[in-house]
């Protein structure tokens, strides 16, 4: 399964990365499923956004822990709701670590990210529809900090003792800042446009509300 020990943590065999996507993407599936069929035009806007934040992680990757992702997820939470949020991450991380290298810690970086959007769901960062940026702004550092303490545990591999690894998280600081400074520098600038696309998106009771009305004027 494990083939060598890379910077984040073990490197998977081609058979374990194949088996790691297709959970991800069953994972992404089943927090995505609900009994009613999703119209064509929520599924699209979906992988949009997938496919627009894998892009641009992939693209400022070679800045130092600079995550686009970790604010893309928790606003998505907050505005889509915790499932849609955290399918949201388990795809991001999926997709763009197809370019930017897959391993054991995709595990970690998913579930990372999944957190933060159930957080952004439940911190009420909306208020009438606009972000609060004093809250959203709290919330993104927050986010920082625990995502890279979580995706720090998948370097714990056996050998590695508890000394070891507090001493990689202080050697992590720097990079921690550098995450806090890069989310506080999204949520600012750009916080407010993306909640604002995410505004768009019809919600499936407005989409079945024009359905019934339609019918009805038809009738």
């Amino acid at each position: 399964m494990f083939q060598a020990m890379g910077t984040h943590g073990p490197n998977l065999s081609p058979q374990a990365s194949l088996v790691l996507d297709l959970l991800l993407v069953a994972t992404a599936f089943l927090l995505l499923a609900r009994p009613v069929k999703r119209p064509l035009n929520e599924v699209l806007f979906m992988a949009t956004l997938v496919i627009g934040v894998s892009l641009i992680r992939v693209v400022m990757a070679p800045l130092p822990n600079v995550q686009p992702v970790t604010v893309a997820t928790l606003l998505v939470g907050a505005q889509l709701g915790a499932r849609r949020g955290a399918a949201f991450a388990v795809l991001v991380a999926m997709l763009s670590n197809a370019f930017l290298g897959d391993g054991w810690w995709t595990i970690f970086q998913a579930a990372a990210w999944a957190s933060i959007a159930v957080l952004g769901a439940n911190l009420r960062l909306l208020v009438d529809s606009k972000l609060h940026m004093g809250r959203a702004i709290a919330a993104s550092l927050f986010a920082a900090v625990w995502f890279d303490v979580l995706v720090s545990f998948s370097i714990l591999d056996g050998t590695i003792g508890v000394r070891e690894f507090m001493t990689y998280l202080v050697n992590g600081i720097p990079f921690d800042l550098l995450h806090m400074l890069g989310n506080l520098t999204f949520v600012v600038w750009a916080g407010a446009w993306f909640t604002g696309i995410l505004e768009q998106e019809p919600e499936a009771n407005d989409l079945e509300f024009t359905v019934v009305n339609t019918h009805a004027i038809d009738g």
